[in-house]
C-alpha cells in the first residue's frame, strides 16, 4: 500500500455538489475560487446569523414587552385633548399701516399683541375665576381595580362642602366611599377599614371639614351598591396653577390673529367646559378692561360734578353779592339806567337853577311892583303855593278895581282889600324866599345825585370787567360741566354697548382618540424595545466576544494562510468516522484529506508525508482531528500511522477502549531497546489500515525526549512502511515540544476551535510561521456550529450530506440544541 500513487481520483466537495476530479491543479484552483466567493458572500450572512441564532430571545423579549404594553394600555387612564380656536379682535384704529420693516412683509411678523394675549390667557387671575366658577377644586372619581376614572357632570353623587369658600381655598381633602343599601361608608385607603353607614344628605366630618353627599336626581342608588367613588378637594391656588401650566396657547399661522387653545385631561366633558369657560372669562376680561376705562371716566366725571357744582355755586354767590353790593343788574341796562339818571339829574339841576333864577326875578318884581297892580300869570315858577298866592293877589286887585269903580277908595271894602293885598304881598315874599331855600336844597341834592350817578357811570367799566371775569369763570365751569356730562353719557353708552374682545372660531371640542398613551406608538415601542434589548445583548456579547467563530473571522485573521477544512460540531455521540460514513463529520474530513494533498510538497520517491497536527492551547481538538484525519486516509486503503506526540497530555485513550497505561512513544524515546513497531495498535476503529502509537507514560522531560533523535529515526523508518504519518503534537503556546520537532513535518495543521480559541492567539501562530518555526502551515477550523445558527447546525449554506445521512444529522443536531438550551 505504501507504493500506491497518491494522485488517484478524489471527490472534492464544492458549494454546488460533489465533483469528481482527477487533476490536482484544477481541484486546487476551484478550491481557491470557492473560498473567495464564500468569504465575500457569507460575511453578510454571518453577521446576520450572529443575531438570528438567538431568535428565541427576540421572540421571548418581543412577547414579554408586547404583553407589558397590553397591560399598560389596559390599566392606564387615557388622556384626551380638547381644542378651540379664537380670533383676537383689534378694537383700535383700523387704518392701513405699512410694516416697519421689509421682513414683516414677506416673512414672519412679530406680534407682541398676540404674545400678550397668550400670556393673559394663561394668567393666574383668569384661571382662578375659571376654577371658582366651575368649582374645579372638587373632583369626582369612579374607583376601579387599579385605576380611577374621573367623573364630571355624570357623577352619580354630588358633594357640598359646608364651609365658606374663603376657608376652603387652602384645604386639601381626599376620601373614598363605598355605596351601601341605605347610604354610604367611608373607606380607609390604608387599612381598608370602613366607617358605619352614613345616610345621604346628612352632615359628616372629614379632616375637620363638614360635607354633605347627595345622589343625583333620578339616580337608582341600589344599582351602585358595593361600588366605590372617590372625592377630592384640592387647594384653589394649586388647581389654578395646574390649569395655567396645563393649557397650551399658540398662533395657528404666522400672519393670523387666530389663537389655538388646547387642554389635556381624562374627562372630555370637563375639558370642554373648562376650555369654554376660559374663553368666556378671557372675553369678559377684555370687555371689562375696555369698560373699566369708561367706568373710570364715569366715576371721574361724577367726582368732578360735585366739585364743579360747588365752584359754580361759589361763583354765582360771589356774582350775586357783588351785584348786590354795587347795585348792579345787567351791565348794558346799568349803563342805560346810569345815563338816563345822569340826564334826569342834569335836567333836575337845570330846572332847579331855572326856578332859582325865576324866584330871584319874581322877588325883584315884587320889590319894583306897584302896590295895586296885578302880576303876570304863568311866570314859570313850579311852586303851586306861590302861583296860588299870585293868583289870589291878582283876584284881589281886580276886586279892588271893581270896588273903586263903584264906591271909590274910601269904601271900607276897598280898605279891607288893600290890607289883604299887603298881607298877600308879604306872604308872597316869604313864600318866594322859602321856595328859593327849597330850591337851593334841591339843587344841592340834585348835584349830589348827579355826582353819584356820574361816579357810578364811571365805575361801570370796572364793574363790567370784574363781572365779565366772574362770568368767564362761570362760563368755563359751565362748559366743563356740560363736557363732562357729555363724556359721562358717552362712557355710559360705551359701558352698555361694549363689544366682545374675541371671536370664537371653534368652541371646545375633543377628539375621541386619546393623545396619551398613544396605542400605536406604545405597541411599536414595545416591539422595538423587545427587539432592541436582545439585539443589544447579542451586540454587546459579540463586541466582548474575542473567540473565533467561523471561517470568515479566521480568514480575516490569517489572510495569507490557507484554511483547509471546517469540522462541524457533532456532539458527544459520534467522535470517529467509519468506513462508508455519510455523515457531515466524514465529509468534512474527506475535504480536509483532499485539500492536504495540494499542500504536500512535490517529492521524489514514495516516502510517506508527515502531517503535524497542533494547536495553540489544549482542548481545541487536535487529537480528535489527528485520529479522524488518519481514518479519512485509511478509508482510501492507505496505510496510515497516527502517533501521539503530546507527551504531557495524552488523549488517545479517550477515543479507544484502551486505558491510560498503554505503552507508547515515551517508552520508545526513553528506551533505545524498544522497537516502535511493537508499540503500534491496529484495528481500533474497525479499519486495519490505521495504526496508532499511544503517547505512553507521561515523562518528566518530554521536550528532551523528543529532541534525542529517536523520533526522527522512527519517522524515517515509518515513511517507508506507511502512506501517511499523522503526528498529534503538543499545543504550541503552552510548551515548546512541538517547536523542537517542527522541522520534521511536511505539513503543519493548526487546529482552531470555533467559539473556544481566542482571536489574539492567531497572531501567535502567524509569528511562528513567519519565523519559520512551523513548516507549510494550514488551519483547520474545528467545532463549527457549536451555537446553533438560523440556517443549520453547520450553517454557511454548504448543506453537507446531499442524501448522505442528512436526516440523522438533523435529528441529532435538534436533539443537541434542545438539550443545551432548555436543559432537557
Amino acid at each position: 500500500m505504501a507504493n500506491q500513487p497518491r494522485n488517484h481520483t478524489e471527490f472534492v466537495y464544492f458549494r454546488f455538489g460533489i465533483i469528481p476530479c482527477t487533476n490536482p491543479l484544477i481541484v486546487m484552483e476551484n478550491f481557491e475560487i470557492d473560498s473567495k466567493v464564500t468569504a465575500s458572500e457569507v460575511d453578510i450572512l454571518g453577521e446576520i446569523n450572529k443575531y438570528l441564532k438567538y431568535w428565541y430571545l427576540f421572540v421571548i423579549s418581543t412577547l414579554v414587552f408586547f404583553a407589558a404594553a397590553k397591560i399598560y394600555l389596559r390599566y392606564t387612564t387615557p388622556i384626551f385633548e380638547t381644542y378651540s380656536e379664537i380670533k383676537i379682535l383689534d378694537n383700535s384704529a383700523t387704518a392701513f399701516k405699512l410694516p416697519s420693516n421689509a421682513i414683516s412683509i414677506f416673512g414672519k411678523t412679530n406680534k407682541p399683541g398676540l404674545d400678550n394675549e397668550m400670556e393673559m390667557i394663561k394668567s393666574y387671575q383668569l384661571m382662578e375665576r375659571v376654577v371658582k366658577n366651575l368649582d374645579l377644586t372638587t373632583h369626582y372619581y369612579s374607583v376601579g381595580f387599579l385605576t380611577q376614572k374621573e367623573l364630571w357632570k355624570n357623577s352619580p353623587f354630588s358633594i357640598q362642602w359646608l364651609k365658606l369658600p374663603k376657608e376652603l381655598e387652602t384645604k386639601s381633602v381626599q376620601f373614598t366611599i363605598e355605596v351601601a343599601s341605605k347610604g354610604y361608608e367611608i373607606v380607609d385607603a390604608q387599612n381598608g377599614i370602613k366607617s358605619g353607614v352614613i345616610p345621604y344628605h346628612s352632615v359628616h366630618l372629614v379632616s375637620g371639614i363638614p360635607f354633605k353627599i347627595s345622589p343625583r336626581l333620578g339616580l337608582n342608588v341600589g344599582g351602585l351598591t358595593g361600588k366605590q367613588f372617590a372625592f377630592e378637594l384640592s387647594p384653589l391656588r394649586q388647581t389654578a396653577l395646574g390649569l395655567c401650566s396645563g393649557i397650551t396657547v399658540k398662533g395657528v399661522a404666522n400672519q393670523s390673529d387666530i389663537l389655538g387653545l388646547s387642554l389635556t385631561g381624562t374627562n372630555t366633558l370637563k375639558l370642554e367646559a373648562t376650555l369654554n369657560e376660559i374663553i368666556k372669562q378671557f372675553d369678559l376680561d377684555g370687555i371689562k378692561d375696555r369698560q373699566l376705562v369708561s367706568q373710570r371716566t364715569i366715576d371721574f366725571v361724577n367726582d368732578r360734578f360735585d366739585f364743579l357744582g360747588k365752584q359754580l355755586d361759589s361763583i354765582e354767590t360771589d356774582k350775586e353779592k357783588y351785584k348786590r353790593d354795587n347795585g348792579l343788574t345787567l351791565v348794558d341796562t346799568d349803563i342805560a339806567s346810569a345815563t338816563k339818571n345822569m340826564e334826569m339829574a342834569k335836567s333836575a339841576i337845570i330846572e332847579t337853577e331855572n326856578q332859582i333864577e325865576l324866584t330871584k326875578y319874581v322877588e325883584q318884581t315884587l320889590f319894583k311892583h306897584n302896590k295895586f297892580e296885578s302880576f303876570p300869570l304863568e311866570m314859570g315858577i313850579s311852586n303851586t303855593i306861590i302861583n296860588q298866592l299870585f293868583g289870589n293877589y291878582n283876584a284881589l286887585v281886580i276886586e279892588r278895581e271893581r270896588l273903586l269903580f263903584s264906591a271909590g277908595e274910601n269904601n271900607p271894602k276897598v280898605k279891607i282889600i288893600n290890607e289883604q293885598l299887603d298881607v298877600l304881598k308879604k306872604d308872597m315874599f316869604k313864600s318866594i324866599q322859602n321856595y328859593r331855600q327849597e330850591l337851593a336844597v334841591s339843587l344841592a341834592k340834585n348835584n349830589s345825585i348827579f355826582r353819584s350817578y356820574t361816579d357810578k357811570f364811571n365805575k361801570i367799566p370796572l364793574y363790567e370787567k370784574f363781572i365779565r371775569s366772574i362770568e368767564r369763570q362761570q362760563s368755563i365751569k359751565e362748559a366743563l360741566y356740560i363736557l363732562l356730562l357729555q363724556k359721562r353719557e358717552e362712557a355710559a353708552i360705551n359701558v352698555a354697548v361694549t363689544g366682545p374682545s374675541i371671536k370664537v372660531v371653534d368652541y371646545a371640542s375633543s377628539n375621541g382618540k386619546a393623545v396619551s398613551p398613544k396605542t400605536d406608538l406604545i405597541y411599536m415601542g414595545s416591539l422595538l424595545i423587545g427587539l432592541l434589548i436582545p439585539f443589544l445583548f447579542v451586540f454587546v456579547k459579540n463586541v466582548l466576544d474575542n473567540k473565533v467563530h467561523n471561517k470568515q473571522e479566521l480568514s480575516k485573521l490569517v489572510r495569507d494562510v490557507p484554511i483547509v477544512s471546517e469540522i462541524p460540531f457533532i456532539g458527544d455521540s459520534v467522535k470517529i468516522m467509519t468506513d462508508n460514513d455519510r455523515s457531515l463529520l466524514a465529509e468534512s474530513f474527506r475535504i480536509l484529506r483532499t485539500n492536504i494533498s495540494y499542500l504536500l510538497p512535490l517529492k521524489t520517491g514514495n516516502l510517506a508525508p508527515i502531517l503535524f497536527v497542533t494547536s495553540t492551547i489544549k482542548g481545541e481538538g487536535k487529537t480528535f482531528t489527528s485520529i479522524n484525519l488518519g481514518m479519512a486516509f485509511a478509508t482510501l486503503s492507505k496505510r496510515v500511522l497516527v502517533v501521539g506526540a503530546d507527551l504531557r497530555n495524552p488523549q488517545f485513550h479517550t477515543y479507544t477502549n484502551l486505558g491510560k497505561g498503554q505503552v507508547g512513544l515515551s517508552h520508545y524515546l526513553y528506551d533505545p531497546s524498544v522497537d516502535w513497531r511493537n508499540l503500534t495498535v491496529n484495528n481500533q476503529f474497525d479499519n486495519s489500515n490505521l495504526d496508532l502509537i499511544f503517547s505512553g507514560a507521561i515523562p518528566p522531560n518530554p521536550a528532551e525526549l523528543l529532541c534525542n533523535g529517536r523520533l526522527e529515526l522512527l519517522l524515517n523508518e515509518a515513511k517507508k512502511e506507511y502512506d501517511y504519518i499523522v503526528i498529534d503534537t503538543a499545543p504550541t503556546l503552552l510548551v515548546t515540544d512541538t517547536l523542537t520537532i517542527s522541522q520534521l513535518a511536511d505539513v503543519t495543521l493548526f487546529v482552531v476551535r470555533a467559539d473556544f480559541t481566542e482571536k489574539k492567539l492567531m497572531q501567535y501562530s502567524l509569528e511562528l510561521k513567519n519565523k519559520g518555526k512551523l513548516k507549510n502551515l494550514a488551519y483547520v477550523l474545528n467545532n463549527v456550529g457549536v451555537n446553533l445558527g438560523f440556517r443549520s447546525k453547520y450553517g454557511y449554506g454548504y448543506g453537507y450530506g446531499y442524501g448522505y445521512g442528512e436526516d440523522v444529522v438533523k435529528k441529532s443536531v435538534l436533539k443537541e440544541f434542545i438539550s443545551k438550551k432548555f436543559n432537557v
